[in-house]
């Protein structure tokens, strides 16, 4: 059987957000050929860092054009066939985007898989979108060969452009913890006791707690929020009479002035959290492992399967988190932690009540079952392989 040639046309870090990281996976998963697809790939970057992504620049065009171009070379040149995309969520400069990378590939590529990565398009093309809009997005997205969603419910968004064929394949990342996940779990374990004996205690010695807030700092992801019920549930806590105390720590860059300047603003009247931008890998790993509880209260419109949750659960991280898009698919069936969005009461409750249960092993299990780059990789490349028989 002859290998898929496949030309990938997506970016690579940075900027660094999920997207971009598992561009970045598929590219060195599978680039050697032994996964029994070709891969071809275009280095599509046009956003210089995270407060550049979806804004409009004259630049961008031009760069847009030189990604076409080696496109087009890689296509008659070394007769690459199928054509990797990664669709836009509902925003207009993105849309824009899709609309002229595909007009101008497409008609070139005898296939066209389509990565979704984001929720929301199928949406707005039902509810928002004008006539003309949703011609033009159907003749540039509609009738992919392969439909590739990271979960039911992306697959369903996906489906109103009516795909030949369609996988799920879930996200996945490289196990970040030691090979002996013994100690980690033994001493999750450990900490969850004192934080539950500590949460339980009326007066005796204060002790703090270690929320970690990982995500692009915008107000939908939820870094206002975080901030709010970490200071609400401190707010519980005092009024029982308990010294224990949450703290917060962000990690990530704010893209909106404003969402910082509020920020700023409630923290210092309470100085509960600290922010510390964006961290390498190394940086990042020890804030999971040195943390009690991962906090992510998203309402972001087009979230898809965020990394930073599969990131808490290889760690075994404690995950407090919203009911939105696929984010209950990700954890465990019937997992405690999970809120209506943009309720801060039902945020700080669940914080208070977490450490009630053993969430370590449930979460890690649930990690190494389903969501690690290998399983990822496996996946993907078999409905590369099979999908162009």
């Amino acid at each position: 059987m002859t290998k898929p040639r496949i030309l990938v046309f997506a970016h690579k870090p940075p900027p660094h957000h999920g997207q971009s990281q598992m561009v970045q996976f598929l590219v060195d998963g599978l680039s050697d050929g032994s996964s029994g697809v070709e891969i071809y790939h275009v280095n599509a970057q046009l956003s210089a860092g995270a407060d550049d992504i979806g804004r409009m620049r004259p630049g961008k065009v031009l760069r847009l054009l030189g990604f076409v171009l080696l496109a087009l070379r890689a296509r008659f040149f070394h007769r690459f066939t199928v054509f990797y995309y990664i669709p836009a969520p509902a925003k207009t400069s993105a849309v824009i985007r899709d609309w002229m990378v595909l007009g101008l590939c497409r008609w070139a590529f005898p296939h066209l898989i389509l990565h979704w990565h984001s929720v929301g398009l199928g949406q707005w093309l039902t509810r928002s979108a004008r006539p003309w809009q949703r011609r033009l997005t159907h003749w540039a997205l509609g009738r992919a060969s392969l439909s590739l969603s990271l979960s039911k419910l992306t697959a369903d968004d996906a489906s109103i452009l009516r795909p030949q064929k369609s996988r799920v394949v879930p996200n996945g990342i490289p196990d970040p913890v030691p090979k002996d996940d013994q100690p980690l779990l033994i001493a999750r374990h450990q900490r969850q006791i004192q934080l539950r004996e500590a949460l339980q205690r009326n007066g005796g010695e204060s002790i703090t707690i270690s929320v970690l807030f990982l995500a692009l700092c915008t107000r939908d992801k939820g870094v206002i929020d975080a901030l709010q019920s970490v200071i609400r549930a401190n707010t519980i806590l005092k009024l029982r009479g308990c010294p224990a105390r949450f703290r917060l720590t962000v990690a990530g860059e704010f893209v909106d002035p404003e969402d910082r300047r509020e920020f700023d603003r409630i923290n210092s009247e309470h100085a509960v959290a600290t922010v510390h931008g964006f961290l390498d890998r190394e940086r990042k790993n020890a804030k999971f492992e040195a943390s009690d509880l991962f906090l992510f209260p998203t309402y972001y419109a087009n979230e898809g399967q965020p990394l930073n949750l599969v990131e808490a659960m290889a760690w075994g991280l404690p995950i407090v988190t919203t009911r939105w898009r696929a984010i209950p698919e990700i954890l465990p069936v019937g997992y405690p932690g999970i809120v209506d969005p943009q309720d801060i009461e039902a945020l700080a409750i669940q914080m208070l009540t977490l450490f009630d249960q053993d969430l370590a092993p449930k979460l890690r299990n649930r990690y190494l079952e389903h969501f690690t780059v290998k399983r990822h990789l496996d996946v993907l490349a078999e409905a590369l392989r099979t999908s162009f028989d």
